[in-house]
C-alpha cells in the first residue's frame, strides 16, 4: 500500500524559494523536501500518519 501521507507546506517568510514540503512515511517517519523535490531531511522515528504546520 501507499506509505506517503498528507504533506504540508511551510512557507519561509523571508524567502519563499526556501520553503519546504513536509510529509510522513506511515511506515518510517518524517520527510522534509525542498521545492525542487530534493530530500532535505529524513527522521526515522517510527510510524507517523499526518503532519501539520502551524504559524
Amino acid at each position: 500500500g501507499d506509505a506517503a501521507d498528507d504533506p504540508a507546506v511551510w512557507i519561509n517568510p523571508q524567502d519563499a524559494d526556501k520553503s519546504l514540503v513536509i510529509g510522513t512515511n506511515k511506515q518510517a517517519g518524517l520527510l522534509v523536501y525542498g521545492l525542487d523535490g530534493s530530500l532535505i531531511q529524513q527522521l526515522d522515528d517510527g510510524e507517523m500518519n499526518n503532519v501539520d504546520v502551524r504559524p
